[in-house]
């Protein structure tokens, strides 16, 4: 075989080659959890100016209602009511504070990737919370075990300030709440939680729970959740003002 053929045989098989590698890598990642296609599409953030001393996410919103409890008690509702009762806690003691959604609808509007409705809905609220100098994410649960119940508090795996702010709202939130387990629970599958800030989320009870909907349905019991929440948010944010400062 001439050396001028040989040349092109190679850079044929090595085209070739190439192209079968990127559709074996393209197929992998069609594989991987829906969660993690948008981890990649979004943790890259155009660098966004600070408006806020907290931001707070209430789950859910709009067509998605999030968990349902017994007699059609949704956890957007819930959890919407209990972030506008923070907001009102913490501006009241001095805090700048922005709230994902204010109103039942979803934040699809504040996407910059394409995708599915959720997609965009995860990734315009990850883009929010960078507009804060920490954020909050509320949600309610449902299992198929009923005796499940309790409070939940995730942060950043890893993350020894995120871990500090985690404690911090768990010891206001032990106060108030039955908690579904004895400390905060790191994650590193929650794309809130790769957010540049601080961010936790924090799951309120179990709307599968008798218990726990009775007291979620409750608006006082609503208010002293997020005001022990709110408590919590307030005493880090201070610490952490602090460490920024230093």
């Amino acid at each position: 075989m001439s050396r001028k053929r040989r040349f092109f045989w190679v850079t044929i098989t090595r085209q070739y080659l190439i192209a079968f590698c990127l559709l074996v890598l393209l197929l992998y990642v069609l594989t991987l959890p829906e969660s993690y296609h948008l981890a990649v599409l979004s943790t890259a953030v155009v660098s966004t100016p600070v408006k806020y001393d907290v931001i707070i996410d209430p789950g859910h919103g709009g067509i998605d209602s999030g968990g349902i409890g017994a007699g059609d008690i949704y956890e957007k509702d819930i959890v919407l009511d209990i972030a506008l009762k923070m907001r009102d806690f913490l501006e009241e003691r001095g805090l700048k504070v922005g709230l994902t959604r204010s109103d039942d609808s979803d934040v699809t509007h504040l996407a910059n990737i394409r995708g599915t409705r959720h997609q965009r809905d995860l990734n315009g609220r990850f883009l929010a919370m960078h507009e804060g100098s920490i954020g909050i994410s509320i949600h309610a649960n449902v299992t198929k075990d009923p005796k499940e119940k309790g409070a939940i508090v995730f942060y950043m795996r890893d993350s020894y300030i995120d871990q500090i702010y985690a404690k911090t709202v768990f010891e206001e939130l032990e106060k108030v709440q039955v908690l579904n387990h004895p400390e905060p629970i790191p994650r590193g599958n929650l794309l809130l939680l790769k957010a540049k800030p601080p961010v936790l989320l924090v799951e309120v009870g179990f709307l599968s729970n008798q218990e726990d909907l009775n007291k979620l349905v409750n608006p006082g019991f609503r208010q002293v959740l997020a005001e022990a929440i709110g408590q919590g948010v307030l005493n880090f944010h201070n610490f952490y003002r602090l460490e920024q400062s230093e």
